[in-house]
């Protein structure tokens, strides 16, 4: 086994045990250590309600083919898709991908409801 599959390992002990319950850090932090290898810092693990890079967009575009739908439309449909998500925060999510999506030309508002940017071209 290479020294540096046996760094990364200890690392990634090491962030699994701050993570977690704690218990055998000190243990692995002084075989790290010994071997000389710095310790970075470890950042807390990502929310687990947090979706997939594009998946939001994926869900409201899927949404708006059925046609038009108001902002409360699509949080019930993504709430139907993603229950693990607290109600609160659906709103304001289902708000952000509208905005990236209208700011990428996908959708438009026409009054109350949002609906896909369809260019048409000659």
């Amino acid at each position: 086994m290479q020294d540096r599959s046996i760094d990364n390992a200890l690392l990634a002990l090491r962030k699994q045990i701050i993570r977690g319950d704690g218990e055998g850090l000190e243990h692995v932090e002084a075989l790290l250590t010994l071997r000389g290898i710095p310790m970075p810092r470890v950042y807390p693990a990502k929310c687990p309600t947090t979706a997939r890079k594009g998946s939001m967009a994926l869900m409201l575009l899927e949404a708006l083919r059925s046609g038009p739908k108001a902002r409360p439309e699509l949080v019930t449909y993504v709430e139907a898709r993603r229950p693990e998500v607290p109600a609160d925060r659906l709103y304001w999510r289902t708000d952000a991908a509208l905005a990236k999506l209208h700011r990428r030309g996908l959708v438009r508002r026409e009054g109350r409801v949002w609906v896909i940017h369809r260019q048409d071209t000659v």
